[in-house]
């Protein structure tokens, strides 16, 4: 009976696991790491997809084949952690919000290249912004509303034309209106043919005038061959050639709402424009962009403008998605996209009547931003469930773009939601909603607790598209984690390595990894096993790891944001893109697995331990990936040393679990099991009178790097776009004072 009791056990617990397992195709087997003894972390509940309303138990449905773009926006959800707190390191996003819509694909007019509708996407395919897409769309016409249209239900369940358009109270014949007239000549037309996005549109606008409307149309996408991708690729930084990001911000007033903002274009503009090293904010757009792009990203006043604030009426309707509310939100009474989309019909309409001139260069202007307070209600009311938003940001996931690069191209849009009394914007939420228009995904990890294992979306703090909190929200910032920078074209690695380059069974090697402040070639990219991982695939995905070390630099300067406990560091990615100019896969963002650091003596007590940090506990010096390179194929990544501006980083791969006589591999000079000691020094090697314990690594005291040579210098080809390295490197670490209550990091909601 015991060991009935102790199999039933064990099943539950494998039960749960099961369970909360991320699925494989975005989560490696390297990602997981060792349970940790601790509470539960918060997790929150996975945000769902609006649903369709549903339907009446009679319907006609129509479909209709549409061709268009692929257009996915991701919201940012109000998360960014505090590196200290041991509960905002464990509070967990599990899932972003996502919507996908159509879009043209080549429009041939500004106002066309606003039509868009959402859909509910369903494709085994791997898709992402700027994917054709040919599928048929479907909308349910309610029975009662059929009968009015003189329709009736074929075998098929589509419209046929019938003869009863009678009064239901009479019986007698009734002439159509005009609407009624339209909708039945388009219903019989459109079913089972092909129509532009624009005319699928004309339809639901019609059935939304005769009370069918709403509904989020099911695209059905088949799995598909080569796919000849056509989003934007305006800002993908593709061999070190610098461009320049364009936009216009619009923010909002609404007098007959109530609703006023006390936000104003002055304070917009002082976080959009770098005004110097003595501004009251150096936390800004253009600084952000200049220097952690290395000079690869411009972002200039005259091409990166502000209105506002733009006073708009509180309800109506507008051309692009109908009929809004800016008080309760959802006019539509399903979603916001009335809201969001109506907010741009209305910026558009002010620059005509103030600004004509801007209206030409719109097209040109790639980034919209719309700044608006959507839970105005919650916060005047002080009722958390009158929200109508749950993110503190939505943006397009790439831009789409137009096959002719003359052409005009689909709007790329960020929604930002403020609050009421602040009078500053979350830039670090926004260079986030830029970067996923840029085609960056989330920074994520994979977290491990008694209960199982889970995805954390927002789970590397480390990066501002993960859940990086600056310590001064005016001052500091915090730049991209290696992988990201590797996928944007910021930087590039100082070694590209793979099972070929990577012997096995020799020892440790040394690599010199730069602070990532110093130079744009700066961490280690290693490809490793590509078990699973569909490398025929037209977006290339190579399973790599990255090693990189990260040092913060003086207010304003590049991670100046780092906190204490994530500074100095060397992090360790896993990352499964290739820099190839395309929208990330938003089922596959890079993963953070381990941050490393040397030993340090406790003030007190004077005992030498390792550093613990909140929700990652006690650092290793090193990591060892078990299956790196395949079954009993291991890497082991060391960190020997470090400096203020340079990390001496040893990779070791090995297939032996342990040195032996027998093989030889006692007397070749060689560490061949990569546990830190060599032949005669290895217990394996000798009596347990002759082992040695392995070295202890060095105490984690930072040094200025010796002159003359600081490690290691830009490459030639790469100077012209690297920021030269500051003048005075401090003897220490910065480690900026935190910043007082609400100030900073961005309170959780």
């Amino acid at each position: 009976m015991a060991r009935d009791g102790l199999l039933y056990k064990l099943l539950i617990v494998a039960g749960l696991c099961l369970a909360l397992q991320v699925d494989a195709a975005s989560r490696s087997y390297l990602t997981r790491p060792p349970p940790l003894k601790r509470p539960p972390p918060h997790r929150s509940q996975p945000r769902q997809a609006t649903p369709s309303p549903a339907p009446e138990a009679e319907v006609v449905t129509v479909i209709v084949n549409v061709t268009g773009q692929l257009s996915q926006s991701l919201g940012h959800g109000f998360v960014q952690k505090d590196a200290s707190s041991e509960d905002s390191a464990w509070s967990l996003v599990l899932q972003e919000e996502q919507i996908a819509r159509l879009v043209p694909v080549s429009p041939k007019t500004p106002e066309e290249a606003s039509v868009n509708t959402r859909i509910e996407l369903e494709t085994d395919d791997t898709l992402i912004t700027g994917d054709p897409v040919n599928a048929p769309l479907a909308l349910d016409v309610p029975k009662s509303v059929a009968d009015r249209l003189g329709l009736e239900i074929a075998p098929d369940g589509g419209p046929v034309a019938g003869d009863n358009t009678t009064d239901g109270s009479t019986g007698s014949r009734r002439r159509l209106t005009e609407v009624e007239h339209a909708a039945r000549r388009m219903i019989l037309d459109f079913h089972g043919t092909r129509r532009t996005l624009a005319e699928f549109n004309d339809l639901t606008d019609v059935l939304a005038q005769l009370g069918v409307q709403n509904q989020v149309p099911k695209a059905k996408v088949p799995k598909s061959g080569v796919k000849k991708n056509g989003g934007a690729k305006d800002l993908m930084i593709i061999g070190g050639k610098p461009l320049n990001v364009t936009s216009i911000t619009f923010f909002f007033t609404s007098s007959s709402c109530g609703i006023n903002p006390v936000l104003t274009e002055a304070q917009i503009k002082a976080r959009w424009y770098d005004n110097g090293d003595s501004a009251p904010v150096t936390a800004s757009l253009q600084r952000y962009h200049r220097v952690c792009s290395y000079n690869k990203l411009g972002f200039y006043p005259d091409r990166n403008m502000v209105f506002g604030p733009i006073d708009v009426p509180c309800t109506g309707t507008q051309p692009t998605k109908g009929a809004y509310d800016l008080r309760k939100g959802k006019g539509n009474k399903v979603n916001l996209d009335g809201e969001m989309y109506g907010l741009y019909d209305l910026a558009k309409a002010w620059l005509r009547t103030y600004r004509p001139e801007v209206i030409p260069q719109l097209p040109f202007l790639r980034r919209k931003v719309l700044v608006w307070p959507w839970n105005n209600q919650a916060q005047l009311l002080k009722n958390g469930d009158l929200e109508v938003a749950n993110w503190a940001g939505m943006a397009n996931m790439g831009c789409p773009g137009n096959p002719d690069p003359n052409g005009i191209v689909p709007d790329c849009l960020t929604w930002m939601n403020t609050d009421l009394p602040s009078t500053t914007i979350d830039l670090t939420t926004l260079f986030q909603e830029l970067g996923h228009n840029i085609g960056l995904a989330h920074s994520t990890r994979t977290v491990c607790d008694a209960a199982g294992c889970a995805k954390d979306e927002y789970g590397d703090s480390s990066d501002p598209m993960g859940g990086a909190g600056p310590i001064s929200g005016d001052k500091s910032y915090i730049c991209l984690s290696a992988p990201q920078a590797y996928k944007a074209g910021w930087a590039v690695p100082l070694a590209d390595l793979n099972a070929t380059l990577l012997d096995a069974n020799s020892g440790f090697t040394d690599y010199t990894v730069p602070s990532a402040h110093s130079t744009d070639t700066n961490y280690i990219r290693i490809a490793i096993d590509q078990t699973g991982i569909a490398t025929t695939d037209r977006l290339r995905p190579q399973r790599a790891i990255y090693v990189s070390y990260r040092v913060a630099q003086p207010l304003g300067g590049y991670d100046s944001g780092l906190p204490k406990e994530l500074n100095a560091r060397v992090w360790v990615h896993e990352y499964n893109e290739t820099a190839n100019g395309l929208t990330a896969n938003l089922k596959t963002p890079p993963m953070v697995l381990n941050m490393l650091d040397l030993p340090v003596a406790d003030p007190k007590t004077k005992k030498v331990g390792p550093p613990v940090v909140p929700g990652w506990g006690p650092l290793s010096t090193r990591l060892t990936l078990p299956r790196a390179f395949g079954a009993g194929d291991s890497l082991t990544i060391m960190l020997k040393d470090k400096t203020t501006s340079a990390a001496t980083v040893s990779l070791c791969r090995t297939t032996v679990a342990a040195e032996s006589m027998d093989d030889g591999t006692c007397n070749d000079g060689l560490d061949n099991d990569c546990d830190g000691v060599a032949d005669g020094d290895d217990p394996d090697c000798g009596g347990a009178g002759d082992a040695k314990s392995p070295p202890p690594p060095p105490l984690a005291v930072l040094r200025k790097s010796p002159p003359p040579s600081p490690p290691p210098p830009p490459p030639p080809a790469k100077k012209a776009t690297s920021p030269p390295p500051p003048a005075n490197v401090a003897s220490a670490v910065p480690s900026p004072k935190r910043p007082k209550a609400g100030t900073g990091r961005r309170q959780h909601h």
